[in-house]
């Protein structure tokens, strides 16, 4: 059977990391699905690494990568990566914003298809922050139309891929600051086909985002697009 590799960046979540295995397994099991989890440990401060040995001893498909320092999101996909083993490859975050029983369906969604990756297009909840939504919507609509796609959140981290897709689409070439944002840019400019199906997002379980000024975050991205765009739109 097929395998599927869960990869968790992790930073400071020791009070999520025991729930998300279990959801995520959970769920594994419910569908027939052959998955591990590959937990990252991103230079985390609290007991994340505890946490995060103890699935291991209680999980025989839990794997643990740990970062002696914060290296970000994308190197924690990176270190995932290289540690995991699947054939698809789901990136999601490790709040339990978005739900692990949606991983199933992005299974579904690429098994027997000819889709290369699949996103899931964060239904905010009435309890999510509305100004992250405003911003996150907004900076969504302009990406599409600088680099010519539409897609209903192009944003979203809640992806799976074919395996090597995703080793092809993190090799890029300029220095961004949040590369996350355009995974899906860089996939379409690739030529990798991409479809897209609702999920649910959630409030974070437990712990604090590492977004604590959504807009500033933003204007990371702004920061990001002229190199994207030299990438991606016009240097192809």
């Amino acid at each position: 059977m097929t395998l599927t590799s869960v990869i968790v960046p992790c930073f400071n979540e020791e009070d999520n990391i025991a729930l998300l295995v279990d959801r995520t397994n959970q769920a594994f099991s419910k569908h027939d699905i052959n998955g591990e989890i590959v937990l990252v440990d991103d230079g985390s401060t609290d007991r994340t690494r505890q946490k995060i040995q103890e699935a291991i001893e209680a999980n025989n498909n839990v794997k643990g990568v740990f970062h002696e320092i914060n290296r970000g999101i994308v190197e924690g996909w990176r270190s995932g990566l290289e540690a995991s083993e699947g054939a698809y490859v789901v990136t999601i975050d490790a709040d339990l914003q978005y739900q692990p029983e949606d991983v199933p369906r992005l299974y579904k969604e690429v098994e027997n298809s000819d889709w290369d990756l699949v996103q899931g297009w964060r239904r905010f909840s009435k309890e999510n922050h509305v100004i992250r939504h405003i911003l996150s919507v907004g900076l969504s609509i302009m990406l599409n139309l600088l680099f010519g796609m539409w897609l209903k959140d192009i944003k979203s981290g809640f992806i799976l891929y074919k395996r090597e897709v995703f080793r092809d689409i993190m090799n890029y070439k300029r220095d961004y600051l949040v590369f996350q944002h355009f995974i899906t840019i860089a996939a379409h400019a690739k030529g990798y086909r991409i479809t897209q199906i609702p999920v649910t997002f959630e409030r974070r379980h437990a712990g604090e985002s590492f977004i604590t000024r959504p807009l500033s975050f933003s204007i990371k991205v702004l920061r990001d697009i002229p190199k994207a765009l030299a990438e991606y739109r016009f240097g192809k």
